[in-house]
């Protein structure tokens, strides 16, 4: 289990470092709309799936991220936010930069966390 909340970690991490070279607009809180789950997706695959494989058992940079639906929406939020908060085994903290929560908007959190939660 920690090593698939640190894998979400490393993910977002990514997502967002890519974001904030596309001049994302910036957020820190879920207050947002309802996560679109395709979107989140989209976005997992283009910043996340470098690091995070959905495959049980498939760590990569970071933990997999099979079954990580069962953390739950405000845990999977907290390890976008503040991803050394929990860390999977195996993994150190520093890993995953702590900056996603400034710098994906609340939507495209809200999208991640959706698409994570189709992760069973």
């Amino acid at each position: 289990m920690r090593s698939s909340l640190v894998a979400l970690l490393l993910i977002l991490a990514l997502a967002l470092v890519g974001l904030a070279a596309c001049g994302a607009d910036t957020a820190s809180d879920v207050s947002g709309g309802a996560g679109d789950a395709a979107a989140g997706e989209s976005l997992f695959k283009l910043e996340c799936a470098n690091c995070h494989s959905t495959a049980a058992g498939v760590d990569l940079a970071g933990p997999s991220l099979a079954g990580i639906s069962a953390k739950g929406e405000q845990a999977l939020h907290e390890a976008i936010v503040n991803p050394d908060a929990e860390l999977a085994a195996g993994f150190d903290k520093g890993i995953m930069p702590n900056s996603f929560g400034k710098q994906l908007t609340t939507q495209q959190i809200n999208n991640l966390i959706a698409y994570l939660l189709t992760l069973k």
